[in-house]
């Protein structure tokens, strides 16, 4: 049995293929990000997650990930999945390179990641090109969930959020400045703990002050992280995650601002990710 992953930082897909019936099952963990977790801790997780009694039956794993961009990265991802995989032949790439599978209709394209981080590339239908480094949740991640919720957090603190807003904003998270610097500076993964925001953003993007909040942040990212290859208004432009999604609309408007193609628009690249590896012979 082969098993196909997608992850970002806050969760995992993953999608069983048994060889014979082609058919698929899926489950969910947490993200595996290396930069967050190590090897240990990945197991740790696994052994917790519902592919336990599934583990010594997998023949082979393709896993695509967010911060796996080097091979000292991949290693930890490698060794968390091998120790929990042990009959597996395990194959670790970057989640741009799920992007690319995912959105590739036979032309070059740019593909960008709008999730709990964002990350962008040229794709020639066999090699990536990356432009803009990717800088990370602190500096980097324009437009991504937790650039939003720092946003959101910023002006909440700042009482610079609308009484009708900040109402809303504290009977559903009742966040304090206690909470914000202990999960921000003192607990795990606080890019995943930063991207929850995000929901309340695009529960109330119609708001003036969120709406302005949004457009701004996207034409950062399109300045950045689209307008940096050459031919970003001649080839379709895709974009791959949760943050994307919620803000169709809103991509669509600020891509007519910069001239630019839109093309797919997807949630979660899992399905056609297991049709590309099926394609494959998988």
């Amino acid at each position: 049995m082969i098993l196909i992953a997608d992850s970002g930082s806050t969760k995992c897909t993953w999608a069983l293929c048994k060889n014979t019936k082609r058919k698929v099952q899926y489950f969910a963990t947490i993200g595996f990000n290396p930069f967050f977790l190590d090897a240990k801790q990945i197991n740790s997780h696994l052994e917790q997650s519902n592919l336990k009694s599934l583990a010594n039956n997998i023949t082979e794993v393709h896993f695509y990930g967010a911060g796996c961009s080097s091979d000292e990265m991949n290693k930890v991802i490698e060794i968390g999945l091998s120790n929990f995989f042990q009959n597996a032949k395990i194959s670790v790439a970057h989640d741009l390179n799920a992007a690319c599978l995912a959105t590739f209709q036979g032309k070059e394209s740019i593909c960008c990641i709008l999730g709990t981080g964002s990350n962008s590339c040229f794709y020639d239908g066999k090699n990536i090109k990356q432009a803009a480094p990717a800088l990370g949740f602190i500096v980097g991640d324009e437009a991504s969930g937790n650039y939003f919720g720092k946003k959101i957090l910023n002006m909440y603190f700042n009482n610079n959020m609308p009484d009708n807003l900040k109402i809303t904003f504290e009977k559903t998270y009742g966040v304090s400045i206690k909470d914000f610097s202990e999960n921000v500076y003192q607990k795990e993964r606080p890019n995943k703990y930063l991207a929850g925001f995000f929901r309340f953003l695009a529960e109330h993007k119609k708001d003036a002050v969120f709406q302005s909040m949004i457009k701004n942040g996207l034409r950062e990212f399109f300045d950045l992280h689209i307008c940096c290859y050459e031919n970003y208004q001649k080839c379709q432009i895709h974009f791959i995650g949760s943050v994307a999604y919620f803000l169709e609309d809103e991509i669509n408007e600020i891509a007519k601002e910069f001239d630019c193609q839109i093309g797919q628009i997807i949630q979660n690249p899992i399905e056609n990710l297991v049709r590309y590896h099926q394609q494959e012979g998988v």
